[in-house]
C-alpha cells in the first residue's frame, strides 16, 4: 500500500492520461468504484457536488446509481466544467434530478460529499461551510469521495470537514487520511483501484506484512551475540526515570536483540539495580545532576555495540550531553536521538554536520520545529517535506511523531498509520526508541527499525487498550506486549 501527497496524486493522474486513459474515463471509472462502496439500493441519495473533479465524480456517481433504479438527486454548489460538466449531461439526459446546493433538505439516507477534493487548502466558507454544516447535522450515513471536504490531503489539518462514515480513496491513501483530523473525520477508508499508474509513488504503509519479515525463526545455533548488543544512555536527577530506562531495555530485548546495557549517571545505578533486571548497568561520571563526558567510558560503552541510543531523561546538562552526542556521532555506529538529546541538537546543531555514525532523530512535531528554526505551524503543514528535507540535509533519518509516523532517510519514506490515543501518555516514546535501538542492533537500517518499531508499539498499544481501555494502558503494559506480537511474527 502507497500512501500519496497530493502533488504525486496529480502527477500519477497525468500521466496516466497522457498514456492514454482520457479524464473522461478516469470520471467514469471513479463514479462506478464510489458504486460499489455503500448499499444505495432502496435508499434516498443526495449527492453534493462541487465544481472540481471531485464534484465530477458526483456526476458520475449520480449516472450510475441512475442506470440502477435508485432514487438519487445532485445538489450543485456551482456549475461544472469540463469532464464534470459532460458527466452532468449525461446524468440529466438520463432523467438525473439537479439543483442548487440552497434548495438541499438534507432528508435523505445516504449523502455523498464531493464538494472539494484533495487539493483543498485552507478553510470552507460561505456556502461550503453552510453546506459541510448541513451535511454533518443532517443524520445521513455520510460517504466522501477520495477525502472529507474541507481537509487537506497533504497534513489532514483544516477546519470545517465533513464527518464521513466512510471515505473512499480514488486510487491511493493520502497522507491527510492520517495526519491531523484525518482519523477523526475520515471514518473506514476503502481505497479503489481505478487505473491509475502509482505504484512506485509515494510513502510506502508499514503494516503486519512489512513487519513480519524482520522476525524470522532464530538458528539453534546461535547465542546473545548472534543478535546484536545495544546500549541505552539516559537518566539524570530531575528525570532519574528507572522505569522508564528499565521498560526501554526491556522493549529492546522484546524486539529480538542480544544484550541491552542501560549506561546512566553512577548516583542513579542503586534506582536502576531494582528495576533493572535483564539488562545490564554501565555507571558514567556525574556532577550529581547529570552525566559527565568522559571518552574513556564512551570507548569501553561503544566498543561492542551495533547501536546506541541517547536521551531521554538526560536532562537540560546540553554542554555535556553534547560533548556525549558528537563523541557517538564521530563513531561507526547506529545512533538514535531522543528527547533531551534533541533539545542538545537544536542547541547546536553543527553536531551533525561531519558525522560518521548512522544516525535517527526521533522528533516530535514541536521538536522538529526546534531542529529546524521553523514554527510548528510549518511544521504541521508540510510535515512530510520538513522531515525529507532536514534527513536530506543532514545526512540522518528523521522519524516524526504525530497521528501518524514519518520515517524517511530523505529517499525512501514509510508510513505508519496505525497509531492511536491510548499511546498518548509520558514513557511511550521511550519505549518506542527501545523496540527501535534493539531492531536496529540486529543489523537492520534505522529507517527500516524506526517503521518496524512504530508499528510494533502501536499495534501492542492497541492490543493492551482494547482490554483495559485507552485511558488505562500504560508504556510498561506496551513494552511488554511486544513479544505477543512478533510471537505471531513467528519468532
Amino acid at each position: 500500500m502507497r500512501i500519496l501527497t497530493n502533488g504525486q496524486m496529480r502527477l500519477a493522474d497525468r500521466h496516466t492520461i497522457e498514456g492514454g486513459v482520457s479524464g473522461f474515463e478516469l470520471m467514469r471509472r471513479a463514479g462506478a468504484a464510489i458504486a460499489e462502496c455503500a448499499d444505495f439500493s432502496g435508499k434516498k441519495t443526495y449527492i453534493m457536488c462541487g465544481k472540481g473533479n471531485n464534484g465530477g465524480d458526483g456526476y458520475s456517481l449520480a449516472a450510475v446509481l441512475l442506470s440502477r433504479g435508485c432514487d438519487v438527486t445532485v445538489f450543485k454548489t456551482d456549475e461544472p466544467k469540463g469532464d464534470s460538466a459532460a458527466f452532468s449531461e449525461i446524468y440529466k439526459n438520463k432523467g438525473g434530478r439537479e439543483f442548487a446546493a440552497t434548495e438541499c433538505d438534507y432528508k435523505c439516507d445516504i449523502l455523498v460529499d464531493c464538494l472539494f477534493g484533495t487539493g483543498f487548502h485552507g478553510e470552507a466558507d460561505d456556502v461550503y461551510a453552510e453546506v459541510i454544516d448541513k451535511i454533518n447535522e443532517s443524520g445521513a450515513f455520510v460517504v466522501s469521495a477520495d477525502i472529507p471536504s474541507g481537509l487537506n490531503g497533504d497534513n489532514g489539518r483544516g477546519g470545517k470537514c465533513v464527518n464521513a462514515d466512510i471515505t473512499v480513496a480514488i486510487q491511493a491513501a493520502k497522507l491527510g487520511h492520517f495526519l491531523g483530523k484525518g482519523k477523526d473525520v475520515c471514518g473506514k477508508l476503502i481505497i479503489k483501484d481505478i487505473g491509475i499508474d502509482c505504484k512506485d509513488t509515494g510513502a510506502l504503509a508499514v503494516d503486519e506484512k512489512f513487519c513480519a519479515r524482520f522476525f524470522p525463526p532464530r538458528r539453534n545455533d546461535s547465542n546473545k551475540g548472534s543478535y546484536g548488543r545495544c546500549a541505552i544512555i539516559g537518566g539524570s536527577k530531575n528525570y532519574p526515570g528507572a522505569i522508564k530506562l528499565a521498560d526501554m531495555g526491556l522493549a529492546a530485548l522484546q524486539s529480538g536483540c542480544g544484550l541491552c546495557t542501560v549506561a546512566a549517571p553512577e548516583f542513579l545505578i542503586p534506582a536502576l539495580s531494582a528495576a533493572v533486571v535483564e539488562n545490564t548497568l554501565f555507571p558514567l561520571d556525574d556532577d550529581g545532576r547529570g552525566i559527565c563526558y568522559n571518552k574513556e567510558q564512551i570507548d569501553e560503552l561503544a566498543r561492542m555495540m551495533k547501536c546506541v541510543a541517547i536521551g531521554p531523561g538526560i536532562g537540560g546538562g546540553y554542554k555535556e550531553i553534547s560533548r556525549v552526542i558528537a563523541d557517538l556521532a564521530s563513531r561507526n555506529i547506529k545512533l538514535i536521538i531522543d528527547a533531551d538529546g534533541l533539545n542538545c541538537l537544536a542547541n547546536d546543531i553543527s553536531v551533525l554536520d561531519n558525522h560518521t555514525a548512522d544516525i535517527l532523530l526521533t522528533p516530535h512535531p514541536m521538536e522538529m520545529a526546534r531542529l529546524n528554526k521553523l514554527t510548528l505551524d510549518q511544521v504541521l503543514e508540510a510535515p512530510l517535506a520538513v522531515a525529507e528535507n532536514f534527513a536530506k540535509k543532514y545526512g540522518v533519518t528523521v522519524l516524526l511523531k504525530g497521528s501518524a509516523t514519518i520515517i524517511t532517510d530523505g529517499e525512501k519514506a514509510y508510513v505508519m498509520k496505525d497509531g492511536g490515543p491510548y499511546l498518548a501518555k509520558g514513557g511511550s516514546g521511550d519505549v518506542l526508541t527501545g523496540v527501535i535501538t534493539g531492531i536496529a542492533a540486529r543489523g537492520y537500517s534505522l529507517a527500516e527499525s524506526a517503521a518496524v518499531g512504530s508499528y510494533l508499539c502501536a499495534a501492542a498499544g492497541k492490543r493492551v487498550s482494547s482490554r483495559i481501555g485507552e485511558y488505562g494502558t500504560l508504556p510498561s503494559q506496551v513494552a511488554r506486549e511486544i513479544k505477543r506480537i512478533t510471537d505471531e511474527f513467528g519468532v
